[in-house]
């Protein structure tokens, strides 16, 4: 099934490698995956490709079989629904265009209504020019991942001589195309199509299913609703144009399956596996009021998701049948902010966004600026039966292990979250100029000390989450690469902790320092 069919007369790029994008798989569910690829070079308006799944990576086995149009009008993008698969199998495919053959990809299946298990690394956050994308190859490499989910910042819109506020990019030959900051439909898709030919990105598409959220930077820096931080309508254009054209490449670059077909700004959805776990995708950029600071802040019609979003997210979290409820939120839910805190600790702090730029405050660009939802949000979670849930964030650049409290019953456990390091973007000692891991180990138990609800942080280092879930616990471990600085295959396993079904708390804590 093609998601895309109508052609138009634009010219095709002028590529002599037909599949330079390499291929990708996403969206997977018990029965049915999302496949894709990219053809360059191709004649005219439209070309067809053919399409091979089987259950060898051969592709002798074959299971399902067709063609497709690659058209101009969809950035010579293709996507296939491939529908009819077994559960929890894994499948090989690859797509045939103008006498060519892409690369062979690897896929998954979710399992089925038995599920017992599933394994899934979490990833956030990553800034072409910043670094090389080692988590990437690192989760490519692993044969024991059911699929990817990645929760938001997978481009970057940014210029490479970004605006104050923004971190400019580290001097290791990686600069982003186009230069300036992406504003047309044009833009964002030579920023897609440049991530997309780095080899490690191209490793992890081509090894594993990929299950995406967005952040602000898939649309610019600071997005709402109506606008973003630095978008000026008179120097950038409509804001509306400008979000339909950032989403429209975005459908168009990754391998999604839309969620709703009337809708094609709509990104938030669930994914089941099973009756072990329904998992939550927020959107908490495109809809959300804009940020504002102080006591307006915590007005109780203010809201991060809008109001279709939202009742959606409560409804689905009181009716899933799901041993598990899996939040998969592009901002954390952390508490991050509290009055009294040691000056001392507010350099580090406003680095890293925990708090405001330049007050003594909460950023308003976090949960924290939207308190009223993330309380309503919380007695969701805990009517539903608390310590059944847990929380996957990233955005901050830092590793977090978080236990939320009930917002009228302190004593109250509700919910773990679990904050993913950043793939690239900038962390503490890139911010601050300092040696790694030297002067933030004492901020780290500073920050902890804080924060009561954080029981554990790392500030520093650039990786992944992977998550083991059954019916009895989660587990979660941090995987943390030794570099971005350079392509590397370096790895550790940094931290892990394990959440008992039923408790939301984090039972035990492995400290690597």
């Amino acid at each position: 099934m093609l998601l895309t069919d109508h052609c138009s007369t634009a010219p095709a790029p002028g590529s002599s490698d037909v599949f330079a994008h390499g291929v990708a798989s996403g969206d997977p569910e018990c029965d049915r995956v999302v496949i894709w690829t990219r053809v360059s070079g191709a004649p005219g308006r439209s070309t067809t490709v053919v399409w091979t799944v089987a259950t060898d990576p051969e592709l002798r086995q074959v299971v399902a079989a067709g063609a497709a149009r690659a058209c101009a009008t969809d950035d010579w993008t293709v996507h296939v629904d491939v529908i009819g698969l077994r559960p929890g199998t894994t499948y090989h495919y690859a797509f045939e265009a103008l006498h060519e053959r892409s690369p062979v990809g690897r896929t998954r299946t979710l399992a089925g209504l038995d599920a017992a298990r599933v394994r899934l690394a979490f990833v956030s956050c990553a800034k072409r020019n910043a670094g090389f994308f080692n988590a990437y190859a690192r989760i490519a490499e692993r044969d024991d991942m059911d699929v990817v989910v990645h929760l938001g910042d997978y481009i970057y819109e940014a210029s490479n001589t970004p605006p104050a506020g923004q971190t400019p990019g580290a001097d290791i030959g990686r600069p982003f195309e186009p230069d300036h900051e992406c504003r047309s439909l044009a833009d964002y898709r030579a920023r897609y199509a440049q991530y997309r030919r780095d080899p490690d990105l191209q490793a992890l598409h081509a090894a594993h299913p990929v299950i995406a959220t967005l952040d602000d930077h898939e649309l610019a820096d600071g997005a709402w609703r109506d606008g973003a931080d630095h978008h000026d309508a008179v120097r950038d254009g409509s804001w509306a144009d400008r979000r339909a054209a950032a989403l429209r490449a975005r459908w168009e670059w990754l391998p999604a399956r839309r969620p709703h077909p009337g809708d094609d700004e709509r990104v938030y959805r669930s994914v089941r596996v099973g009756t072990l776990a329904e998992l939550f995708l927020l959107d908490v950029r495109s809809r959300r009021d804009r940020p504002v600071a102080g006591e307006a802040a915590a007005a109780p019609e203010r809201s991060a998701l809008g109001s279709e979003q939202r009742a959606w997210l409560l409804e689905g979290l009181a009716e899933t049948p799901a041993v598990w409820r899996l939040i998969g939120s592009p901002m954390p839910f952390v508490r991050t902010w509290r009055p009294g805190l040691d000056a001392r600790l507010h350099r580090t702090m406003r680095a890293l966004k925990l708090m405001h730029a330049r007050e003594d405050a909460v950023d308003e660009d976090q949960w924290d600026g939207y308190p009223a939802e993330r309380s309503a949000i919380m007695r969701a979670i805990h009517g539903a039966g608390a310590g059944r849930a847990l929380i996957l964030a990233g955005d901050l650049h830092v590793s977090l292990a978080v236990e939320h409290r009930h917002p009228d019953q302190p004593d109250e456990a509700v919910v773990v979250e679990v904050v993913t390091p950043s793939v690239t973007s900038q962390n503490l000692d890139e911010k601050l100029r300092t040696a790694p891991r030297g002067e933030a180990l004492e901020l780290e138990l500073e920050l902890t000390a804080a924060l009561p609800d954080v029981r554990w942080c790392e500030l520093e280092s650039h990786g992944y989450g992977v998550l083991d879930l059954d019916a009895e616990r989660a587990v979660v471990q941090w995987w943390y690469v030794d570099t971005v600085l350079r392509p590397s295959t370096g790895e550790r396993m940094g931290h892990e902790v394990v959440v008992p079904i039923g408790t939301a708390r984090v039972a035990q804590l492995e400290l690597a320092r």
